[in-house]
């Protein structure tokens, strides 16, 4: 696999991340309703993703590897289930050969700092995160989302403290407004301190709202743009086309709105559809295909939980897709 340069760090990264937001997974015994983490597909999908040549895999702290709203709040024992098993899963391969991003704010216990951008809660959760991954450090750490308390100059030095310290190479922000990504990219200037390099955020055909604000600035700045849900969870796959919704998130998370999005979205969807049968080439290869184009430094973050899925994702990086084809797609989806 042809590896890029991620911005202006000089690190080489696969063209695609692999992401741990949602691993593969069984039905949970005690409740038919939800489902649980399946650790030994998920270390075999994550390995496989490694042996295919992809070598960036994200994380976060409060990844349960599964989505269960009812009890982000109430019960932890799963807090940080997809850093556990990433860290197997790349245990024994050279550290030198795999990037790492994790990141921090969401609520990851009961106590009332175990939250947050504070100094005290990143100190903390830090540490967590390495024991978790079984790592000295991570390549990217990131804010999560802002917390609306930590005043920027303090959180962006927290950042540099742990870059010192040797525990992150590189830090970042996700899910943060333009206007907030230029006042911390500012901030840090200002204060002679190492900028952020590095951002996450939603970008798919059915949803471009961040293309002409986060991703621009970034664009402009030279930072990676880390995109997640590239094929609007699984929708722009075709998974709603073709019917298969077992054991899909629509199917155990009432809160999921995908068949939503696909219902309004259903004749733009269905014109993808006959375009990836008349050039023979998968929905989710043309989906991702369009995002890479969007900008120099754009990786999406592909979260297939079978292998198959998983091939066929990396695929992009294998079949030619000329212009034309995708100034198609940009007619389709013309926002």
């Amino acid at each position: 696999m042809e590896l890029k340069i991620l911005g202006k760090t000089g690190i080489k990264s696969s063209p695609i991340i692999y992401g741990t937001w949602y691993l593969p997974n069984i039905p949970n015994p005690n409740d038919s309703n939800k489902r649980i983490v399946d650790k030994e597909a998920s270390i075999r999908v994550i390995k496989k993703a490694y042996d295919l040549g992809i070598n960036f895999f994200d994380t976060a702290d409060v990844y349960r590897g599964v989505y269960d709203r009812d009890n982000l709040f109430n019960d932890f024992s799963t807090v940080g289930l997809a850093e556990k098993i990433l860290g197997e899963a790349l245990e024994g391969y050279d550290r030198e050969s795999f990037i790492i991003s994790t990141k921090v704010m969401g609520r990851v216990g009961p106590l009332p700092n175990d939250q947050g951008l504070n100094r005290k809660h990143i100190l903390n959760a830090i540490e967590k995160s390495l024991e978790r991954l079984k790592m000295k450090y991570v390549d990217f750490y990131l804010y999560h989302a802002p917390d609306n308390y930590t005043d920027p100059a303090i959180a962006s030095r927290t950042m540099n403290m742990l870059i010192e310290d040797g525990k992150i190479l590189h830090y970042g922000l996700s899910n943060f407004s333009n206007s907030e990504l230029k006042r911390y990219i500012d901030v840090s200037r200002e204060s002679g301190l190492e900028v952020p390099v590095i951002i996450q955020d939603k970008l798919n055909l059915l949803e471009q709202r961040n293309l002409n604000t986060v991703i621009r600035t970034a664009e402009e700045n030279k930072m990676i743009s880390m995109i997640y849900s590239p094929l609007a969870q699984g929708i722009l796959a075709g998974r709603y086309i073709k019917g298969d919704e077992a054991n899909s998130r629509k199917e155990y998370e009432k809160n999921f709105k995908g068949n939503t999005l696909f219902q309004q979205n259903r004749d733009k969807i269905m014109k993808l559809y006959d375009l990836s049968v008349e050039l023979g080439i998968p929905m989710s290869v043309l989906s991702l295909k369009w995002i890479m184009t969007r900008g120099d430094n754009i990786f999406p973050i592909i979260g297939a939980s079978k292998i198959e899925q998983l091939e066929e994702d990396i695929s992009v990086l294998s079949i030619k897709i000329d212009d034309e084809v995708i100034k198609k797609i940009d007619n389709i989806f013309k926002p």
